[in-house]
């Protein structure tokens, strides 16, 4: 079986945010500097869903993973 691989968009730069243009509806993004996820919503609009900073936890983070197949 072929290994697949999910790249999601990265930066590396502090207190950088995916724009509108740079991600798809539902794509996420992701900070490593910040320790943040980002995703687009159907509106256009882009939103946080994980912050470790902000005492994200472990099961969160797997919801999410779950989440996002």
């Amino acid at each position: 079986m072929a290994t697949i691989a999910i790249k999601p968009k990265r930066s590396e730069t502090a207190s950088s945010v995916p724009s509108g243009s740079d991600l798809e509806t539902g794509e996420i993004a992701i900070n490593s500097a910040d320790q943040k996820i980002y995703t687009k919503q159907a509106d256009g609009t882009i939103v946080e869903v994980a912050n470790a900073s902000a005492g994200a936890s472990e099961g969160f983070a797997i919801a999410l993973a779950v989440a996002l197949g």
